[in-house]
């Protein structure tokens, strides 16, 4: 199998990666050029040596040479030579889809045959039996391989002859490429067989995919999806529309009917693998317990009442133990104050773990104050759930300083926090980042006798996440700045009704089981980590406060507060946050739990609903379908976009495209 250490182009930037791709430089194999290259299996009679100026030999006629586009989207870049030469960090701003195919050939060295040679058209990856990558283009060009999505996308096409009914013996005798498995595969109602993939290219695609989490922020490991978590095996029905706003992995047949490649690669597999098992942030019980799978991790029960459980020790370690840092209001269990997320109570130093996939954009690292640790790191996360996309934020807040450790996590010794990271200071970073992953340690916070090992964990949204059956119910708060008002948590919490938290309520409220109303809540309100408004100013307005004199508050804010504000205009604008703070809070638990429950569901309903493959329907390919062998005008891959406006970015910053923003009108 091919080792790593391969070398990959974008925007003329030649990056070092752990994947085995072999660029053109080396190969010889470059798309951008016009004219026929010499290949081992072109037929008769072959190209002319290269740079003998000989076009194309497919049948005639052939009104094309050119068989790439700039993309529209970074033409109006400045010194880009009208996007023929713009930069990597203009490219990243609009690659968000990767389009997989499966080229109907024998060996990539055929398939560039075919697709350069004898149709003038191209792709940006050929992955050949062995698991060598080819890169033949530039990933700031727009190849021709996927039609009019060739906008955003960038595409490989794996090395598969595809159909194994009409040529089942195909990889008998070994000059095709090594033995493969055949499977059955539904692709629009189509029931057919077809060859798997080799080990090689499975494992080299999931590593140069990986590079790729890495390289381009807005192509995240996400798949089209027929319900939660499942698989889609059907042509997207707004298919032309999400070519605007799509971002992750689709097949040809995703996107056109007339395609059914890359026939039985399993998107759910192997998206999955990249994106990581989903965990708790911390462990249910303090620690692994016997019925872990994995004690390294806290892994989500795939069984709903496991999954119950497990929910219900967490609320515990928040609601019976925590003494405050409730949700949606209380921190430390004193006041109305609004409160985004909870308080975990850990062992010092037990691991802090990322609940689902995302990019690590801030944390801040040796951040103390009088009441313990302001150290957090924040995730973005943008995931699919059945048709709908959602994007969303973790916090952890009060970790220890993962500076003093001999062995940070991981995330600590890539790039990004290399280049920014300053005690104290918050730094701007963003690092792929798996479900799973280890990202910090529990510290200790708490003003006095309040003080201990415990984390704040808190997940937030700028739109609301809607529920098909209304789970979360919405509390709209902005018109009471820092502090909560709303009757329909003050009216439970609230025992003497004097319009004031005590401490005592509160933590009455909590463990006497009373917090389960406060579980599907979703609370619109500024964030506690932003300055603005005055925490000064609201705290002395607070009838709650009206004991402390103003010089009182001040020394207060400046002790326990102001270490903590690190949501300002820059790292809102880098982490894709508005400035302004206000968003949609969640119960954390809740939340994590209510994303889990779906696929539980989905994936309970797929079994009920039976077997999705009956190998009795198995037909040839009918000729209304083909891959891309077969197509022989290209008719799915060249794309009429070379010559499209690119409505979505027109309007757009680089810097705004490279935040991932996209116009109204392609939301």
């Amino acid at each position: 199998m091919p080792q790593g250490n391969g070398e990959l182009i974008i925007g003329g930037q030649i990056f070092k990666i752990d994947a085995p791709v072999v660029n053109w430089h080396k190969s010889g194999w470059d798309a951008t050029s016009p004219y026929c290259i010499p290949t081992k299996t072109d037929p008769a009679p072959r190209c002319l040596p290269a740079g003998a100026g000989q076009y194309p030999y497919g049948p005639p006629p052939l009104p094309y040479t050119q068989r790439y586009a700039v993309r529209p989207s970074l033409r109006s870049v400045p010194k880009s030579n009208n996007g023929m030469n713009a930069s990597y960090d203009a490219v990243k701003a609009v690659v968000k889809q990767f389009v997989v195919h499966h080229d109907g050939c024998s060996s990539a060295d055929m398939c560039f045959s075919v697709l350069q040679n004898e149709r003038g058209l191209s792709v940006h990856f050929l992955l050949d039996n062995d698991g060598t990558i080819f890169q033949t283009i530039d990933l700031a060009l727009m190849a021709y391989h996927a039609s009019d999505w060739n906008l955003y996308s960038i595409g490989v096409e794996l090395c598969n002859r595809g159909d194994a009914y009409n040529v089942p013996s195909y990889y008998d005798s070994g000059r095709a490429g090594p033995r493969r498995d055949i499977k059955p595969v539904r692709i629009n109602g189509n029931t057919l067989k077809a060859f798997d993939y080799t080990p090689a290219q499975k494992e080299s695609f999931s590593q140069l995919c990986r590079e790729l989490l890495r390289l381009f922020p807005n192509l995240p490991a996400e798949y089209p999806q027929s319900s939660p978590g499942e698989p889609l095996w059907d042509t997207m029905r707004d298919a032309p529309i999400k070519r605007e706003s799509y971002a992750g992995y689709v097949g040809h047949y995703h996107i056109n009917t007339q395609k059914w490649d890359p026939g039985v690669f399993d998107f759910k597999d192997f998206c999955g693998k990249l994106r990581g098992a989903f965990c708790f942030p911390v462990f249910p019980r303090l620690e692994p317990q016997a019925s872990d799978k994995d004690k390294s991790k806290p892994i989500l029960p795939s069984d709903s009442g496991e999954l119950k459980d497990a929910a219900r020790a967490l609320y515990a370690l928040n609601e019976e133990r925590a003494d405050g840092g409730f949700f949606p209001v209380g921190p430390w269990g004193e006041t109305a104050l609004w409160h985004g997320g909870i308080h975990l109570v850990a062992k010092r130093d037990a691991g802090v773990f990322a609940p689902f996939p995302g990019r690590l954009v801030a944390a801040c690292m040796g951040r103390e104050s009088a009441i313990g640790s302001f150290n957090f790191v924040l995730l973005r996360h943008e995931m699919t759930l059945g048709p709908k996309k959602l994007q969303f934020y973790s916090l952890y807040m009060h970790v220890a300083d993962e500076t003093k450790r001999d062995k940070p996590p991981e995330w600590m010794t890539k790039g990004g926090w290399k280049a920014s990271g300053r005690r104290g200071q918050v730094a701007l970073i963003d690092e792929p980042i798996e479900a799973g992953a280890l990202i910090a340690h529990v510290g200790a916070v708490g003003p006095d006798a309040l003080s201990r090992a415990q984390v704040h964990v808190e997940f937030f949204s700028e739109q609301l996440i809607e529920d098909q059956n209304n789970y979360w119910q919405l509390i709209d708060g902005t018109s009471s700045g820092r502090f909560c008002e709303a009757p329909e948590i003050l009216g439970v919490i609230d025992a003497n009704h004097d319009g004031l938290l005590a401490r005592g309520e509160l933590t009455q409220f909590f463990a006497s089981g009373g917090g389960g109303q406060m579980h599907q809540l979703a609370t619109l309100h500024v964030s506690e980590w932003t300055a603005e408004p005055s925490w000064s100013a609201a705290l002395a307005a607070s009838k709650g406060f009206k004991s402390m004199k103003v010089s009182e508050i001040d020394a207060m804010v400046a002790e326990q507060i102001t270490p903590g504000l690190w949501w300002d205009a820059q790292v809102a604008a880098h982490c894709r946050l508005p400035k302004d703070g206000v968003v949609h809070h969640y119960h954390p638990i809740a939340f994590i739990a209510w994303f889990k429950n779906q696929l539980i569901e989905a994936a309970a309903e797929a079994v009920r609903a039976g077997p999705r493959i009956n190998e009795a329907d198995i037909r040839a390919v009918p000729k209304s379908i083909t891959d891309d062998l077969g197509d022989v005008t290209g008719a799915s891959m060249r794309s009429s976009a070379d010559v499209t406006e690119d409505r979505c970015n027109k309007n757009l910053t680089l810097e705004q495209m490279v935040q991932g923003f996209d116009a109204p009108e392609c939301k």
